[in-house]
């Protein structure tokens, strides 16, 4: 049985964690002190270096920790499609949901791994779509960087995102734009898995298409030139004879 005091150091720890990501994402790792971390979090203001020894230390554990979401995300995600039981429609409405969800309820993410300059190898975000996506065969990577760009850009760029008509902080805003992501992600998909299917071209509802088909394209001589041209050898001119006096 778990110990009262394990109990508490945990859920200290945690709270250190969640204040400290709060306070680093909004504030950056240098106008942030321990001693602000300990009050965000409810605990004493030397707490925090107990645990974490150093504000470098600790900044680096919220830096991993902010990975290690994302990695944890991609392998729940993954784990579901071991089952062979989803459709590649219902893998991407499920990673996209997921994603966005994460990222619109820890905005925090976001901005920590915008700034983290590599103190973590990789690019744990992308990452984890590309595995999250990995049943998708060929168009993993193309699908990935459209949900990535438009589930990232207006929480990253919130301002800029507002500018552009699309307000992350308005209720509802991630069940509504889950949609217009789905409808780019699907549309970067190959036939085989967007919606709608490509139009056959030998169709007769697609006139347009078939008519571009039927050109006949007629046979050209480029270099050519009428009358001859500069192609052909000059004709010799025949020489007068001059008359002998």
């Amino acid at each position: 049985m778990e110990q009262p005091k394990q109990r508490d150091a945990d859920r200290s720890r945690a709270a250190i964690l969640d204040a400290a990501e709060t306070l680093f994402a909004e504030h950056g790792f240098d106008a942030v002190t321990m001693a602000q971390v300990g009050a965000a979090a409810g605990v004493s203001r030397g707490t925090p270096g107990y645990f974490f020894s150093t504000k470098e230390a600790l900044y680096r554990v919220v830096i991993e920790r902010a990975a290690a979401t994302f990695r944890i995300l991609a392998e729940t995600l993954r784990a579901r499609d071991a089952r062979g039981t989803r459709e590649p429609a219902a893998r991407l409405g499920e990673t996209v949901d997921a994603f966005l969800a994460l990222l619109t309820s820890r905005t925090s993410l976001v901005k920590l791994i915008d700034r983290e300059n590599g103190i973590v190898s990789g690019e744990p975000h992308a990452e984890a779509l590309r595995d999250a996506l990995e049943g998708l065969g060929d168009d993993r990577d193309r699908v990935a960087l459209v949900a990535l760009a438009m589930c990232w850009f207006p929480v990253s760029h919130a301002g800029a995102a507002r500018l552009l008509g699309i307000d992350v902080s308005a209720p509802g805003f991630a069940q509504v734009w889950r949609d217009e992501v789905l409808a780019a992600v699907t549309a970067a998909a190959t036939p085989a898995v967007a919606r709608p299917i490509a139009p056959d071209v030998t169709s007769p509802e697609t006139p347009i298409v078939a008519a571009t088909v039927q050109i006949q394209v007629p046979d050209i001589a480029v270099d050519a030139a009428p009358d001859g041209g500069p192609d052909e050898p000059p004709k010799k001119k025949k020489k007068k004879k001059k008359k002998k006096d």
